[in-house]
């Protein structure tokens, strides 16, 4: 009887804080606490995530470079010269038009003649 005693105010003693209430100023605290925490958090997470797009970043830019010189390399022997035949072309293009109204002058020029020569005789 006497361990049924003991053992039972022994457990009322462990259970009265059980029975005790938050208060409002309790609860904010916890709120203060687990909104601090949730920051650190977030901020340790951010800085994890730019780290690892820094590093990953990094590591793509040697092979984008690489990849522009090779791009830079099949394409000049042949961009280099069209872009030079089109300006010659282009050259051409203006020769050939002076040219053209020399010769219309001279068309011109011999048409007047022959009329002249038929009107002579």
């Amino acid at each position: 009887m006497k361990t049924i005693l003991i053992l039972s105010i022994l457990f009322s003693l462990v259970t009265l804080p059980a029975l005790g209430e938050l208060t409002d100023a309790d609860l904010n605290q916890i709120r203060l606490i687990v909104k601090q925490e949730v920051k650190t958090e977030i901020a340790n997470a951010e800085k994890r995530i730019n780290e690892h797009t820094n590093v990953k970043i990094d590591s793509l830019k040697t092979p984008v470079v690489w990849l522009i010189g090779i791009l830079v390399v099949l394409i000049a022997p042949i961009g280099i010269p069209l872009v030079v035949l089109t300006i010659m072309m282009g050259w051409r293009s203006v020769k050939d038009s002076s040219q053209e109204k020399i010769n219309q002058e001279l068309r011109e020029e011999i048409e007047a003649l022959k009329q002249q020569l038929i009107v002579r005789p």
